[in-house]
């Protein structure tokens, strides 16, 4: 599995999260997406933060390239590219 955690600018979060839970994630999943989460930045109403998993590298590699994923990005009040990070998840702990 491959993780991205994406720093998204939006105009308007409820319009993000519309495209993101729809459009969006008929575009991740033909692009390999195994699952996302959004998250609200408490301290910026313009900003959103999200992680996906990915089948691999290549998946997410086709996801960015794909000019139609772009202007779906638009679609949901993005107002530059995500700044994508690539992570690992170390482990999951309780409280």
């Amino acid at each position: 599995m491959f993780t991205t955690l994406a720093e998204v600018a939006i105009e308007d979060f409820d319009q993000f999260l519309r495209v993101f839970s729809d459009a969006g994630f008929q575009a991740r999943r033909r692009h390999g997406s195994q699952g996302a989460e959004a998250f609200r930045v408490a301290e910026d109403a313009k900003a959103a933060v999200v992680l996906i998993d990915w089948k691999d590298r290549e998946s997410f590699d086709g996801f960015v390239a794909d000019m139609e994923v772009k202007a779906t990005m638009r679609s949901g009040s993005a107002t530059r590219p995500p700044k994508f990070t690539f992570i690992e998840r170390a482990g999951r702990f309780d409280a």
